[in-house]
C-alpha cells in the first residue's frame, strides 16, 4: 500500500499528490467525490455514475466489510478494485 502526506491550508484546500493524481485520474478542474466511511474518509475523481452500478458498489461493501473484519488498508485495496 503506498501513502503520502498533504497539508489542508487555511481555507481547506489539500494537494493530491501526482502520482495519485496520475493513477486515479484526477485533472485539473475535476470535480472530487468524498466517501465517509466507518474508518475513515475516501476521495476519488467524481465521474458520472449510474445508481445501479452504485448500488452494486455500495451492496458489495457492505456484505465484505461486516462478513471479514477488514482494516482501512484492506478496505482502501478493495475500493480500489471497486472504482476502477
Amino acid at each position: 500500500m503506498k501513502f503520502e502526506t498533504s497539508k489542508i491550508t487555511e481555507r481547506g484546500q489539500i494537494t493530491i499528490p501526482e502520482n495519485f493524481r496520475k493513477k486515479y485520474g484526477f485533472m485539473s478542474g475535476d470535480k472530487v467525490l468524498f466517501i465517509e466511511e466507518n474508518k475513515g474518509l475516501f476521495l476519488r475523481p467524481a465521474r458520472k455514475i449510474d445508481f445501479k452500478e452504485l448500488n452494486r458498489i455500495l451492496e458489495k461493501t457492505k456484505k465484505i466489510k461486516p462478513r471479514y473484519n477488514l482494516s482501512a488498508g484492506e478496505m482502501d485495496k478493495i475500493n480500489e478494485g471497486l472504482f476502477r
